[in-house]
């Protein structure tokens, strides 16, 4: 496209196009950015025909506005006039509310004609009180990224780093797990890592969502392993029945846009296309880059691999709308495939007469037949509008659309096939399409931009499982063996059994930023985060397996904590939705419900008080609200001075309870807890991050470390 379009909306914000596709999205103090496909603005000039020229008065309602058009003066539409809007603006308003949303909500749009950037969270200073090496301590994780662990009895180092660490910190803890003192930072990129705290050694821990991801998923050596990247970083390797890392493959930090594996002589294979239209091809069982494939101007979106006896053929094609065709033995380039008239989005093999052939689907709404041999085109048609996805099954070809609609044809002809065609999902766009083998009869898997997943047989059409959404809209799918591999827009990973759609552990990053971070006490300790993308994520405290994401649907979260209450692990989070919840660590099922927040909470704990467990929370206007963990109920509210609550504590001594929390402006207050009486309130030198209350005293940690009252 040229020149910008800028769509104004009073209710959902302010959206703005430029001539390379990229685009702005704000709404009061939230910004969000991306890409969109030329497609879509295509598909609104065509349907927006002539308006008069902008005349430069406020908008108070909606208004598009189309501006540096070659040949065309500059146009504008607003409601409430003879020019409103046209029908055509939707797909901008989608966009708008698509991209301002929470990482993990259903999509209006799939994936291939927008994309929105990861969101940038804020790093901030964050600190926890515990044991290192037997000795009190407390943990401090500096807004640069630098961490300290420290004595509290006489400030003495007990380990740390400089600000190269690569942290940007939103939340710390300090547990013990497996003989060893451990030290969690959760970050902004939605990472969690964890350290022995003694040695300063990596235990375990997730790289950062770093937004869409791509998947391929291929039973390498006999282990079946899931590979996934996002639009940075180093692809990743996982077990994906037990979600042991296995490593990581380097892509220069760049990232991958789509990832296809596939086995061929003997030789476990692996491609990687990166956002600058290189494909890199390695032997995923060494790790071994095989080849680097340049050739494509523009970002590669689609990837097939072909075997014939001991040869593979990739193919790769995307917004430069041409295909090419790669020997995989050499690296070399064997033909270049043009026809389409807008980005590639799906690629599939399939054999006709005994001879291979490339299929192909994209946003000009067409399906491409080619003959894989010597490169001749053989069949056209159209096939819909925006094509998003295209599977191949023994002749036919599925294609799916942004209106979640599945439509069978046959590869020889191009004719709507007669064969029994899957339901699709109405109303949601589909985002990918995968075909595979069950139990010997072929399967056909399709993502929605719901986040759901269905399976069909694909001889009857006969729907074989029908996941729901989790982890945000999808935005790829990979089949292999008994593995079915999803990839989510947000950033998250799910892994499920293709013959029961039961899912499979995956150490899958946040969506967004780590709101809290907390380890639970007692023989089999866990460690368990809470996100922003509204996710709990829970998995083993000492080696970091048997992890387990819990999509809550309670939208964003602020705090969490964590306890052994009854023998149980139970966590509890503060929501924005002005709640605190209870959660079971170990499965998920939610507990009481407590309510009364004036404004979210950014602390939670747990105490006990009188021999009962108690949650306490500070909220955003510096009220501490205590509720009883078995049955919700509120116990206390105790009013503050308008800051924000920063650290909170209780504790019991000798019958009487004492609760003291400090604020973002730097007060700390000392109540009796029973008697909701302040005993004492006190100004600190710094914000205070997290507060140890015993026999001792009162000793508060601030960014410039530990004080003692």
């Amino acid at each position: 496209m040229s020149g910008s379009v800028r769509l104004e909306d009073g209710a959902l914000g302010e959206l703005v196009i430029t001539a390379d596709g990229a685009f702005r999205a704000t709404r009061a103090d939230l910004e969000r950015t991306g890409r969109i496909d030329a497609a879509l603005i295509r598909r609104v000039l065509a349907g927006a025909g002539q308006a008069p020229a902008p005349d430069g008065t406020p908008a108070t309602g909606r208004r598009l506005t189309v501006q540096g058009q070659p040949g065309q003066a500059d146009r504008q539409w607003t409601d409430g006039t003879a020019a409103p809007l046209p029908a055509s603006a939707a797909v901008l308003a989608a966009l708008l509310g698509q991209a301002l949303g929470e990482p993990g909500a259903p999509a209006a749009l799939a994936t291939a004609l927008a994309r929105t950037e990861p969101a940038a969270g804020t790093a901030r200073s964050a600190a926890a009180v515990g044991t290192v090496a037997g000795r009190a301590a407390y943990a401090l994780v500096e807004e640069d990224g630098a961490f300290g662990l420290t004595a509290l009895d006489d400030a003495a180092p007990l380990g740390g780093s400089d600000a190269d660490a690569g942290l940007a910190p939103t939340a710390v803890a300090l547990g013990e797990a497996g003989g060893r003192s451990l030290f969690a930072v959760g970050s902004t990129d939605g990472s969690v890592q964890v350290w022995d705290a003694a040695t300063g050694r990596v235990a375990h821990g997730t790289t950062g969502g770093e937004g869409a991801q791509a998947v391929a998923a291929l039973v390498c050596r006999d282990i079946p392993v899931a590979f996934s990247a996002g639009q940075s970083g180093d692809l990743r390797a996982v077990r994906a029945d037990d979600g042991r890392v296995l490593g990581t493959l380097p892509t220069g930090g760049r990232g991958a846009t789509a990832l296809r594996a596939a086995h061929c002589a003997g030789v476990d294979l692996l491609a990687a296309a990166s956002p600058d239209g290189t494909v890199r091809v390695w032997d995923a069982g060494t790790g071994e880059l095989m080849h680097l494939l340049v050739g494509h101007r523009g970002e590669v979106a689609a990837l097939a691999v072909l075997t014939l006896d001991n040869q593979a053929v990739l193919a790769s094609a995307g917004q430069d709308r041409r295909i090419r065709l790669w020997d995989l033995a050499t690296g070399q380039s064997v033909a270049e495939l043009d026809g389409h008239t807008g980005t590639v989005t799906g690629l599939a093999f399939t054999t006709l007469d005994d001879r291979p052939v490339l299929a192909s689907c994209a946003l000009d709404g067409t399906v491409r037949t080619w003959d894989v041999y010597d490169g001749r085109p053989l069949h056209g048609w159209p096939a819909g509008e925006w094509l998003t996805g295209l599977a191949a099954v023994e002749g036919l070809l599925y294609t799916g659309d942004e209106t979640g609609r599945i439509t069978v044809w046959e590869a020889a002809t191009g004719r709507p096939a007669t064969a029994a065609v899957p339901a699709g999902r109405p109303g949601s766009p589909l985002a990918a399409l995968a075909a595979g083998t069950l139990h010997g009869r072929p399967v056909l898997a399709a993502g929605f931009g719901d986040g759901s997943v269905a399976v069909w047989d694909a001889p009857t059409g006969g729907q074989l499982l029908d996941l729901p959404g989790e982890g945000g809209p999808v935005h790829t799918l990979d089949l292999t063996a008994d593995l079915l591999l999803c990839g989510t827009a947000a950033g998250a990973v799910r892994s499920h059994r293709l013959a029961d759609g039961s899912a499979l552990p995956l150490p899958v990053p946040h969506a967004g930023p780590v709101a809290g971070i907390a380890f639970t006490p007692g023989e089999q300790p866990l460690l368990a985060s809470a996100g922003r993308d509204g996710a709990l994520s829970v998995r083993d405290a000492a080696t970091g397996a048997d992890s387990r994401r819990f999509a809550t649907g309670r939208g964003p979260f602020t705090a969490l904590a964590a306890t052994v209450a009854g023998g149980q692990p139970i966590l509890a989070t503060a929501g924005e939705d002005l709640t605190v919840r209870l959660w079971h660590a170990g499965s998920g099922a939610a507990g009481p419900v407590c309510a009364g927040l004036p404004r979210p909470a950014e602390v939670v704990t747990f105490a006990e008080i009188g021999g009962r467990p108690v949650v306490i929370a500070g909220a955003g206007d510096g009220t501490v609200l205590v509720w009883d963990v078995q049955d919700g109920s509120r116990t206390a509210e105790l009013a503050g001075g308008g800051a924000a609550v920063r650290a909170v504590v209780g504790k019991e001594f000798d019958g009487e309870a004492l609760l003291a929390a400090g604020d973002a402006a730097g007060t700390l207050r000392l109540w009796h807890l029973s008697s909701a009486t302040l005993l004492n309130e006190a100004a600190l030198d710094g914000t205070p991050l997290a507060i140890e209350l015993d026999e001792a005293g009162l000793r508060i940690v601030t960014p410039g470390g530990a004080v003692t009252l």
